[in-house]
């Protein structure tokens, strides 16, 4: 084993026991209840945008899953420059959020914040900062860092976690805290485990990571890893099932496979009990991007979306 290899371990090893194990007293001492959609749920229901169709408007997905019963909404960067670009204010529809009865978790997100270098987050960083100010406008309290796609080459741990050392110092400056999110697809970070160790060796503090119930499953990682986090780690918790038919791969391009609560293979109950256990209290978000449900009627799509996520959350 290589020198560099051995001291990344070996750092990982122990920041994992200090970081991590502060929560085997959140198990016995921390009881989150059911304090959301009307006693059924310990967490709030939110819904990421982009399981709705593009043809709909941000404000109009605001107003459909306010109309649902949902908690939150997690928009994408996208759409929230389109807002502006059609001459609306961020703030106005900060408001609009809340006025709604609703809040705004975390937005999808600084696109190759996660630089596999220096050079490459240096050249992006005026991209970066812009979306940081988009994000704090639209009322979020955390952006979602993501690395840069198609690449071959492992991405170093080591760069990823000065990068994301180097993003959460300029999101101070938006009063947001930024999380990592990990990808199937994406070698060096197919993992919740190399988020949290990316995390872990950045020195940040509050170094936050972003799970995801149909990553996991596609990397055969176990739920039981979420019982050892800190549940101030977590950013926002990702929910979706797993079409039934879905084998697990490092392959990209299965995300239009993510299925409705209860309609797929995920045993999601064995991913919210540690969740629940360890006194989350953040959002989770369901999060389809399924293109047969983007061509249904909203109304009723989301009708049904949010019964099942119920219905799954009230067997843990």
């Amino acid at each position: 084993m290589q020198r560099r290899e051995f001291i990344k371990s070996t750092i990982a090893a122990g920041a994992a026991t200090v970081a991590l194990s502060s929560c085997a007293s959140n198990k016995t001492s921390s009881k989150v209840k059911n304090s959301w959609q009307n006693g059924i749920s310990p967490w709030p229901l939110c819904l990421d945008t982009a399981t709705l169709s593009k043809k709909i408007s941000l404000e109009k997905k605001i107003e459909l899953a306010a109309e649902a019963g949902f908690d939150a909404i997690e928009p994408w960067d996208r759409e929230l420059k389109a807002h502006e670009e059609s001459g609306k204010s961020l703030k106005d529809l900060a408001q609009k959020v809340k006025d709604l009865g609703m809040f705004v978790p975390s937005v999808i997100g600084v696109w190759g914040s996660l630089a596999p270098d220096k050079e490459t987050f240096e050249k992006d960083r005026e991209q970066h900062r812009e979306r940081l100010r988009m994000i704090s406008e639209v009322g979020a309290s955390h952006a979602q860092i993501i690395p840069k796609f198609d690449r071959k080459e492992p991405l170093d741990h080591y760069n990823a976690a000065w990068a994301y050392a180097e993003i959460c110092k300029m999101a101070k400056e938006f009063n947001l805290d930024p999380g990592i999110i990990f990808l199937n697809f994406v070698p060096g970070l197919e993992k919740l485990a190399d988020a949290v160790h990316i995390g872990l060796l950045s020195g940040v503090e509050n170094a936050q990571v972003i799970p995801d119930t149909f990553h996991m499953f596609l990397t055969e990682e176990s739920p039981n890893g979420i019982g050892r986090l800190n549940p101030e780690m977590i950013t926002i918790f990702q929910f979706a099932d797993a079409a039934k038919d879905l084998k697990p791969s490092n392959a990209k391009g299965l995300d239009s496979r993510r299925v409705l609560p209860g309609d797929g293979q995920i045993d999601l109950v064995s991913y919210l009990k540690p969740l629940k256990e360890i006194g989350y209290k953040g959002c989770v978000s369901l999060e389809l991007y399924n293109p047969e449900y983007r061509k249904r009627e909203p109304k009723a799509f989301l009708a049904e979306a949010i019964q099942k996520t119920r219905a799954v959350i009230a067997k843990v």
